[in-house]
């Protein structure tokens, strides 16, 4: 049986059980109950105006090797993530193309962990520092939501960590190809007025490809408190330590079909890598004046030391240390039909840079040095009005932002200097009841992105200073859909949006730097597409999702020099994605679930004239689920990528002379066991 005919068979069996399409994001006994709350205000699933994605953890989340955050996302319609094998590079995720250009990290999208935002104020942000054995529950918002969190909110995902009613204490051990092992050990105590999360883990492999391993440790504690009846506080307190994270490099198509197991050759000669550590404090509260009033607020520290080595010696290694504060307020106002939010975000980044010549992994003279600080102040207001079948939702924000760079490398003149790049966003939408299951939403978005720190530092002239050509990124966004269930055991999803941008943030390679990434404004793109999900659920314990995805994303004015791109497509985006799984998940004895992704060809570059083939993976993951006494007992085993699909984990956009692929991995299993007391 080919790949295609195997799920073509999948797909078609999928069809006869129902005309579903989601992932086991929808919980569809509970459509009507859901309460989002990435949305700033707290409403109901059912009355939002935006298109959202939700992902509860469940026993076959927890079984899964739980080595990035791909793993729960990547059913998402409209979601499309890469590189979740490079941890020097770390996980991309892009939200309707936006993202899709990060150099490394998640770029254009804005994070959130327990209210407080994990994105810095220039729109760079990582989870190397957020175990996903925690992960109790995403919100994915799709869409620029810049009216509610401001810069590089392209789209929000919002994360919620373990709580728990009563004390526990868990246990998991992953053991997989390639020599992966993760240890995860997790408690919780205390009670319902008081209690402590803390987890604690270990993971490292030696990589699929040659210099491709890592090591890996983090520590997370949250503590919640319920001081009285109008007083609730909650605490953070994570740390991870990665001292060894390898880069194998991008290579050619020809080297893949050589040996796609290789490193590049100069990774291995400049001993291309990274290691961090990074330590994040912090809080929040919510205070209840009365029934329909309350004060809400955030703070707290990061600190991050990294060093990398890139494949090129001018300039070639990089130390960074980043301090990043932030903090914000809010008052919230909810009475019968009508809520309100107002408040702001403050939050200031303060990253000192140093390059150095690399010497074949040597660190060599100093080449650049300088401290690149962002401040920013956003005010924000979001209201909701409900009237009889209608509900009104609307959003204004105005974001200071200043970015300064102060020159302490004064060989070649003193090139520090400021720059302040300001947004207003506004938006608004609107749903409207059909019957008591169905909605219909719309809505109408801005968003603004300014380029981060990292990018504005690398100038293509190697001066010092910023590249002060780079401009700001804006968009609008308008969005149609409709949700509801039929039934009591069947949801879907369906959206429809169309996206214009200005001045595309879009990454390019020089041939004196190799491996250095570069960035320059593209004039407009245009992305439109559909976007439709549901699950369907069975027979007790049997439920099947799936997604699926066309869009088309092109630039619609892009002019380099004499070259037009004009009406190509964006790199690195797949326009059509597939997604479908069927679980079997009983309160005891064995469960399971397998999972079938159709991921579209893509282009490698501006041009287009690489094209890179899509591809099919299949995963299983089977478990089973022993109660004796107080111990529970989860054996578990899977198999990623059954059909051993030759497919690349990440695809480097616009990399000079053709060094686009990183090639994934072929037929891989795992295996492991969780034991909870």
């Amino acid at each position: 049986m080919t790949h295609y005919s195997f799920l073509s068979l999948f797909f078609f069996l999928s069809v006869v059980v129902s005309s579903y399409a989601q992932t086991n994001t929808i919980l569809p006994q509970q459509i009507d109950t859901v309460v989002i709350t990435a949305s700033r205000i707290k409403i109901p699933l059912k009355k939002a105006p935006q298109a959202i994605s939700i992902f509860n953890a469940s026993p076959i989340s927890e079984s899964k090797p739980q080595q990035s955050l791909q793993e729960y996302i990547q059913q998402m319609p409209g979601v499309f993530a890469q590189n979740a094998n490079n941890y020097a590079q770390d996980l991309r995720i892009s939200i309707r193309g936006f993202g899709a250009r990060a150099a490394f990290g998640i770029r254009g999208i804005k994070l959130m962990v327990d209210g407080i935002p994990e994105t810095t104020p220039d729109g760079q942000g990582q989870l190397d520092n957020l175990n996903l054995g925690i992960i109790n529950r995403i919100e994915v918002i799709k869409g620029a939501s810049s009216s509610l969190y401001g810069n590089a909110s392209g789209g929000v995902i919002q994360i919620e960590t373990t709580d728990f009613e009563s004390s526990f204490a868990k246990a998991k051990i992953t053991q997989a190809s390639y020599a992966f092992q993760n240890y995860q050990v997790t408690t919780g105590f205390g009670d319902l007025n008081a209690n402590i999360v803390i987890h604690g883990s270990y993971a490292a492999s030696d990589g699929y490809r040659d210099h491709s391993g890592f090591i890996q440790n983090n520590l997370n504690a949250k503590g919640s408190f319920i001081v009285n009846d109008k007083l609730k506080i909650k605490s953070i307190l994570n740390y991870s330590n990665s001292p060894k994270a390898d880069d194998a490099g991008g290579l050619t198509a020809e080297e893949v079909e050589e040996n796609r197991r290789q490193a590049r050759d100069r990774n291995l000669l400049f001993d291309g890598g990274e290691r961090i550590s990074q330590l994040k404090a912090g809080g929040s509260f919510e205070y209840t004046f009365s029934d329909i009033k309350r004060f809400s607020g955030y703070a707290f520290y990061n600190r991050r030391d990294f060093e990398n080595k890139l494949p090129f010696e001018n300039g070639g290694q990089v130390q960074l240390e980043r301090d990043y504060i932030g903090q914000g307020l809010s008052f919230s106002y909810d009475k019968g039909s009508y809520k309100l939010q107002t408040g702001y975000d403050f939050g200031y980044q303060n990253d000192n840079r140093q390059r150095f010549n690399n010497l074949e992994g040597d660190r060599g003279a100093l080449t650049l040095d300088q401290a690149e600080r962002f401040t920013n102040l956003g005010v924000y207001l979001v209201q909701h009005l409900e009237l009889n079948k209608w509900y009104f939702t609307t959003g204004v924000r105005f974001d200071y932002n200043k970015l300064a760079a102060i020159d302490a490398f004064l060989e070649d003149d003193d090139d520090s200097g400021d720059i302040t790049l300001n947004g207003f966003n506004p938006s608004i939408g609107a749903s409207y009841a059909i019957a008591q299951k169905h909605t219909l939403f719309t809505n109408f978005s801005t968003g603004f992105e300014t380029p981060a720190l990292s990018e504005l530092s690398a100038n293509p002239d190697g001066g010092q200073g910023f590249n002060e050509s780079l401009k700001s990124q804006s968009t609008i966004n308008f969005e149609l859909g409709l949700r509801g269930r039929i039934a009591s055991n069947f949801s879907y999803n369906f959206a429809t949006f169309y996206i214009e941008t200005q001045d595309d943030l879009v990454p390019f390679e020089l041939e004196a730097f190799q491996g250095r990434t570069f960035f320059r404004n593209a004039g407009e793109t245009m992305r439109k597409g559909i976007e439709i999900e549901a699950a369907y659920a069975f027979a007790k314990a049997w439920n099947i999702s799936s997604s699926f995805t066309q869009a088309s994303y092109t630039y619609k004015n892009y002019m380099v020099t004499d070259t037009d791109f004009s009406g190509n497509d964006l790199p690195g985006i797949p326009q059509t994605t597939f997604s479908s799984s069927i679980n079997y998940v009983p309160l005891s004895g064995f469960y399971g679930s397998i999972n079938s992704s159709i991921l579209g060809s893509l282009f490698a570059d501006d041009a287009n004239e690489t094209k890179v083939d899509g591809y099919e993976l299949v995963n299983i993951v089977l478990g089973y689920h022993h109660k004796f006494k107080k111990w529970t007992f989860k054996p578990f085993v899977g198999v990623n990528n059954l059909l051993d699909e030759r497919y690349n984990d990440n695809v480097r956009i616009n990399a000079f002379g053709g060094r686009y692929f990183e090639p994934a991995l072929g037929f891989n299993v795992y295996g492991g066991i969780l034991i909870n007391l």
